[in-house]
């Protein structure tokens, strides 16, 4: 997908996820967007169906086009920093009435300095990312420009999070492309501040030229730290290549010393110094400026035209393709020191069906026996092309870290290994637990206690838990609260990528 369609994408899909009962975007709507990004088979379908669905909540949701605003990069700013920067080094040339040209001040020298800094910087980040395998990015790999454009929309995000059920969405879906576009805005604020950088040295250059025009300046020094020989070590590293490339001579530390204005000197004619300083630029400042502008160009060009989105191993994307490519899903159960009844494993296969299709294949694994989790482990598999694996586990067994968290873990280890996509989720059915509590008084306080039990023990297993009583909960409930708990899954995913 390109820039436009990925943003399109993640919006609709951070909708869906958040509209469970398609209050937002209708079930009428839905269709409707199946059908548009059918029309042109499957190879853009994703594209096609989001465009309809992103079109249709725009002309419904004004706040929609706004968080959109939000999302893009801003245009202007890549203009209006390299002009400005443009103007500012025009204005910064400080001769003034004195029609003096100090050789080694501000903004000649310090212009240098300020660029070998920046290129010192970028090696450096360099190696760090190859010393991490390549891996850069997030606030602290971007720079000003990406950080601040990251941060308006993250301060829009928190606003709208606050918000009703439309607000959590967006505020959703800019968290994502936060993420998603974070090394496209990084290119583009790269690209900005490079091009900036040169035309700051072109504004510093012209600024001398045009002013030389009408007025000579006398060229000299004054330092309170550094004297003749510290100066021509400078000048000679400085200006060194571009004397070899002009043929304009440097002069040895003798004449430096002449030039001295605190010894009485007048100075020289500032034209060959400002010829210097001017391929100086270009070689040191302008050139390769220019050339990190167009690699970042060129990459921010690249990205946005072929946008990294979430592929087959996301839950959203996985359950849309099903329905175009008409593939039956394929949800696999395993049970764990845990025996449910025929009546339960018919129920819970009817509800997983009613949430991942009447087509859904479910795989239902025997019991995994207590104490035989890392025996199972070897020899289970992990299958690519299963969609869901659902942990079964009973609310009324006392949660142990050593049994039901290694088993929990390494479940969900090994799917991550394998990276297959498979989403996970963890179940607690707790029909025989409240079969046990019966009528007591305190059996609502109990049942929170063990549920919290559980969650506590299965926290960090990578897999979201939610406890259902698998024997009496009604029905459309249940199925809301299996899809959400594979949504959250693939939503862990996302962060976790």
């Amino acid at each position: 997908m390109n820039e436009a369609q990925a943003r399109q994408f993640l919006l609709v899909r951070s909708i869906e996820s958040e509209d469970r009962d398609g209050v937002l975007l209708t079930r009428e709507d839905r269709a409707q967007a199946d059908q548009a990004g059918r029309s042109g088979g499957t190879r853009d379908y994703l594209a096609r169906r989001s465009e309809f669905a992103a079109v249709r909540l725009e002309t419904r949701h004004p706040r929609v086009a706004d968080v959109l605003r939000y999302a893009r990069w801003p245009s202007w700013l890549g203009w209006l920093v390299p002009v400005a920067a443009l103007l500012v080094g025009f204005a910064s040339n400080e001769m003034g009435s004195s029609k003096q040209m100090n050789i080694i001040a501000f903004p000649l020298v310090g212009m240098f300095a300020w660029n070998f800094a920046v290129y010192l910087g970028i090696i450096g980040a360099g190696i760090v990312g190859l010393a991490r395998g390549g891996v850069t990015g997030g606030a602290k790999g971007q720079g000003f420009l990406a950080r601040l454009v990251s941060g308006i929309a993250r301060r829009a995000a928190d606003r709208m999070r606050r918000q009703d059920g439309m607000g959590r969405a967006l505020a959703s879906f800019l968290g994502e492309w936060n993420s998603a576009s974070a090394k496209l805005t990084a290119a583009r604020g790269a690209r900005t501040l490079h091009l900036g950088a040169a035309l700051f040295a072109v504004g510093v250059i012209g600024g001398l030229y045009l002013r030389a025009l009408g007025i000579e300046y006398r060229a000299g020094w004054e330092s309170t730290f550094l004297g003749p020989e510290a100066v021509h070590r400078i000048i000679s590293l400085l200006l060194g290549p571009a004397s070899s490339l002009t043929g304009v001579p440097l002069p040895d530390a003798a004449h430096i010393a002449n030039l001295r204005w605190s010894a009485g000197s007048s100075g020289e004619n500032a034209g060959p110094w400002i010829h210097l300083y001017a391929a100086s630029a270009a070689l040191f400042v302008i050139a390769p400026r220019l050339v990190l502008a167009s690699w970042n160009a060129a990459k921010a060009w690249r990205l946005a035209h072929h946008f990294p989105v979430p592929g087959r191993e996301d839950f959203y994307v996985r359950r849309l393709l099903r329905s175009i490519e008409g593939g039956a899903g394929v949800v696999r159960i395993t049970p764990y020191a845990y025996r449910p009844s025929d009546e339960t494993i018919t129920r819970l296969t009817r509800l997983v069906r009613a949430a991942f299709g009447d087509g859904a294949r479910v795989e239902i694994d025997s019991a995994v026996d207590y104490g035989a989790e890392e025996e199972w482990l070897e020899s289970a598999g992990f299958a690519p092309e299963t969609d869901h694996h659902l942990l079964l586990f009973n609310l009324a067994s006392t949660p142990e870290a050593e049994n039901h968290g290694v088993f929990a873990r390494g479940v969900t280890e090994q799917i991550k290994t394998a990276k297959s996509g498979t989403s996970t989720a963890a179940l607690l059915d707790e029909s025989s637990y409240r079969a046990r509590l019966g009528a007591q008084s305190d059996s609502d306080a109990r049942l929170t206690a063990r549920r919290s039990a559980w969650e506590d023990m299965l926290h960090g297993a990578g897999a979201p838990v939610f406890a259902a009583d698998l024997e009496g909960e009604e029905e459309n409930a249940l199925v809301k609260r299996l899809e959400a708990a594979f949504a959250r899954d693939a939503a862990m995913q996302e962060m976790r990528r």
